[in-house]
């Protein structure tokens, strides 16, 4: 028998990671255009799909009503249009990077951004500066 062990496989791993680390660190110069091509068409394809499963939740829901109280196909009808509404309202949020519910500011705003008090707009118009 010879007294050579079989190569460890921990160590065959590290030098794996090394030379995949190595080559990581020496890319070509496309690839950080590449990386905001990903990006875009990721974004884009959340977009579409946001809009689409809005129309389409929103329809199946008022088909689900008209089925359920006999009234087609007016359910249908203003349900579809409230998931138009509603798709539109997801693609306005993703696209201008909110994060929130409609209506809300976001989290990081300042003291400054803040609109004044009821009796602080009043002091303001008397001493005639507007808020």
């Amino acid at each position: 028998m010879s007294d050579s062990q079989p190569p460890d496989p921990l160590a065959r791993l590290g030098e794996r990671l090394d030379r995949a680390r190595s080559r990581q660190g020496s890319r070509p110069a496309g690839a950080p255009e590449q990386a905001g091509a990903q990006a875009a068409m990721g974004q884009g394809l959340r977009i579409g799909v946001e809009l689409v499963v809005a129309v389409v939740v929103a329809t199946g829901l008022g088909w689900g009503i008209d089925h359920w109280l006999g009234t087609r196909p007016w359910a249908t009808i203003v349900f579809f249009f409230l998931g138009v509404g509603a798709g539109m309202v997801n693609v306005y949020r993703a696209v201008t990077g909110v994060r929130m519910a409609v209506g809300y500011r976001p989290a990081g705003r300042g003291e400054s951004d803040r609109r004044p008090a009821k009796d602080e707009r009043d002091n303001g118009e008397q001493r005639g500066d507007r808020a």
